[in-house]
Order: structure tokens, then C-alpha cells, then sequence
């Protein structure tokens, strides 16, 4: 299959790019772990201490986080079922294509690794079917790096510049 293929058969004109990591730290240990319990997800534990639909006015007001990182926040909260996310592991290689499961992100706050500082996640989570994934380490590369994508998630638009390096994706 390739990414094409895969975004016609979904009707999706749209995708999102995700990494994850905390800035490469635990790259291995959190994508194992993304792969094994069929999530995504993203945090600021430290910051978000609660679910962000509850507490994103309050982080506002008080410019406890960047508009960068409202926006993450924003975009994973509203992320809807079917959508598809590729997870990247920097700008030149892909691990995983999922398709989010849920409705809605769920805060999974004893997830996260200031509770559990070996073994956790991230604490803002949504639940995905892998379409395609590499154990680590075994992933594959893209035709051409996804220069300056330094967030953590960003909607990629079908006709962009970032789309056409995707659609070289086959698995």
C-alpha cells in the first residue's frame, strides 16, 4: 500500500505529522510503547495539569505555555475519528500511520512521566489503529526530509509542499 492509496481509500484530503518525543529523549521507549497500546499523544505535565478542555482558559490568560503549544493542544483535542496521523521520527524518517479510533482525546494524567518517570506516556492521549508501523529502529525513510517541522503535530493539506514528500510513503 502507499500513502495515497490509503488517504483515497479514507476520503481524506487531509493528515496530520506527528513526533513524538520528548525532543528525542525516550524515542525508542515512548514509540514502543505508542505502537503496543495503540496511542497517540502529546503533554506538558508540568504546565497542563489537568484535561485542556478544562483548564486551556486559564493557560491563556496566564500565557503559561506559547501559542505553539496552545495550538498542539488544540489540534489534538480536535482531531476527529478516521482521521490520519504519520509519525515521524525527525524530519527524514516515518515510524507509523494510525487512524484515530475515538471520538474525543481523553487526560490520562497517571499516564504521564512525572507520575511514572520510566515506564509513562504522555498524559493527553487518542487511541489509533495502526495502518502501517516499524518496530524501531527498522522504520523507513521519506523520499525527501520534512524540513522545519520542529512541533509536535501539524495538519498537512493535500496540494502542499509537505503532502507531496508524504505521498512517496509505501509500505
Amino acid at each position: 500500500m502507499d500513502f495515497e492509496t490509503l488517504m483515497r481509500q479514507k476520503g481524506k484530503d487531509y493528515c496530520y505529522i506527528m513526533h513524538l518525543s520528548y525532543d528525542g529523549r525516550e524515542r525508542e521507549r515512548l514509540w514502543e510503547y505508542a505502537r503496543k497500546n495503540k496511542l497517540i499523544g502529546l503533554d506538558q505535565p508540568s504546565i497542563v495539569t489537568d484535561d485542556w478542555p478544562k483548564v486551556r482558559s486559564n493557560v491563556v490568560r496566564e500565557k503559561l505555555l506559547g501559542p505553539i503549544w496552545i495550538k498542539q493542544y488544540d489540534t489534538i483535542c480536535g482531531m476527529k475519528r478516521g482521521d490520519i496521523v504519520v509519525v515521524l521520527e525527525g524530519w527524514h524518517s516515518w515510524l507509523g500511520i494510525a487512524e484515530v479510533q475515538d471520538d474525543e482525546h481523553r487526560y490520562l494524567q497517571g499516564l504521564n512521566v512525572l507520575n511514572n518517570p520510566t515506564t509513562g506516556f504522555f498524559d493527553h492521549v487518542r487511541s489509533v489503529k495502526w495502518e502501517a508501523e516499524y518496530k524501531y529502529g527498522n522504520h523507513d525513510r521519506l523520499p525527501e526530509p520534512i524540513k522545519s517541522f520542529t512541533n509536535t503535530l501539524f495538519k498537512v493539506r493535500k496540494g502542499t509542499k509537505r503532502w507531496e514528500l508524504l505521498a512517496g510513503i509505501s509500505w
